[in-house]
């Protein structure tokens, strides 16, 4: 009878397992460990993030279109809902843009939403600090942090002359103080980004970043890179990255490696000297990367362009020679993530290629959108270091998936 009894059970136990399977959207490539429905018509906007043991997430607090976003800690393993985040100036519309960085510094998580800063506990979720900053400044969403110091750019529009610059605060407090700025007068309207960061030998702190500057009289906009140092307040240079053109504008962050820093400036790859701000080289690419950002490692760079011709680019960090260059489905890609010599990136899908040599190993649809022909895979997606699992969310729901190897 026991025997039988066990029989029953493992049979019982197939067919569910069997069950699962064949349920729409869960047999393909790679399936979820765990996914979290977040009950609203629409997620919000940060890619996840992820922490020692919480990966947080954004969604719309109400499904109306004017609602505010709320801050989702889930538990990295098994996707419980740890708290939520809904603290904010306004009662409407203020959401987290996934494009901005989210520093973390001991245990506390710093966000903008349109230039208002909160400071959150990320055991508890519970707020720690808020503001908008110094009186009659207006500022980026844009922060980022050096160990206890938090950074984000300002426009000041007093006394009739625009100035931008760098703004710094504790990130303990959020008492925000002007440490960099820059004006062009009447004529030429300065964009100043948040830095980079390296040390020199002697202790000093070298803040990298760019300036957007928009000549009014011209109709041109000249993309420039700036050196500065933060401890003796000295600049080291200021140099023009590309001809000055209308629409010429840096994408995104500077990268810096190995004494060199790379950035995309509308189409092209640049590379350039850290110390110097000397071109080394470029490559033109076929659209810009106004939101997959790119990758550097070790001696390769990963960009996925946007547009018409979508592409996933592997370039040489050495020389910018293109090594290989795919089409991927769709422009508006997340950030490529690597984990053991494979590229994840989601936007409609989830995808996964080798990182050596371009092939596609997995093409995933969101299980949601089996269920729901308007649902995707957004393009946020974030792959652990330490465990390899890929956390990425559709219009509805956040999924963790294993890595391929």
């Amino acid at each position: 009878m026991r025997y039988i009894f066990y029989l029953l059970l493992v049979s019982l136990l197939a067919a569910v397992s069997c069950m699962e399977e064949d349920l729409p959207g869960y047999d393909q490539a790679i399936n979820p460990i765990w996914e979290y429905n977040f009950n609203v018509g629409l997620t919000g906007g940060i890619s996840p993030v992820v922490t020692s043991d919480k990966v947080l997430y954004s969604a719309l607090i109400t499904p109306e279109s004017t609602s505010n976003d709320r801050l989702i800690a889930l538990a990295k393993e098994d996707g419980d809902l740890i708290w939520e985040w809904q603290d904010h100036f306004r009662p409407t519309y203020q959401t987290l843009d996934r494009r901005s960085l989210k520093p973390v510094y001991e245990g506390k998580i710093a966000i903008s939403l349109g230039g208002r800063n909160f400071c959150i506990d990320l055991s508890t979720g519970q707020t720690i600090w808020k503001n908008l900053g110094p009186e009659d400044y207006t500022s980026s969403s844009e922060l980022v942090n050096l160990g206890s110091k938090l950074y984000r750019s300002f426009i000041d529009t007093n006394n009739g002359e625009q100035r931008e610059g760098l703004l710094e605060a504790d990130f303990l407090t959020g008492n925000w103080r002007e440490i960099f700025s820059i004006s062009g007068g009447d004529s030429i309207r300065q964009g100043v980004e948040v830095p980079v960061f390296y040390l020199e030998p002697d202790g000093d702190t070298i803040m990298i970043f760019t300036n957007t500057k928009s000549d009014w009289i011209n109709r041109v906009i000249i993309p420039t890179l700036i050196s500065h140092n933060k401890t003796k307040d000295s600049t080291y240079y200021d140099v023009v990255l590309s001809t000055p053109a209308v629409g010429n504008a840096v994408d995104y962050f500077p990268v810096i490696r190995e004494e060199k820093v790379y950035l995309s400036v509308n189409r092209l790859f640049t590379c350039v000297d850290l110390y110097t701000g000397e071109r080394i080289w470029q490559t033109a690419l076929n659209a810009n990367l106004l939101r997959s950002n790119f990758l550097v490692l070790e001696d390769r760079i990963y960009a996925i362009t946007e547009g018409t011709d979508p592409s996933l680019y592997c370039m040489s960090a050495e020389s910018g020679s293109v090594i290989w260059k795919i089409p991927v489905t769709s422009g508006g890609q997340s950030k490529v993530q690597h984990y053991r010599g494979v590229l994840y990136f989601a936007g409609y899908y989830l995808h996964a290629v080798d990182a050596t040599t371009g092939d596609v190993l997995a093409v995933v649809t969101a299980p949601s959108a089996y269920s729901n022909d308007s649902d995707f895979f957004s393009s946020r997606c974030t792959v652990d270091p330490e465990t390899g699992y890929i956390y990425t969310v559709s219009q509805s729901t956040a999924y963790c998936y294993p890595p391929l190897r």
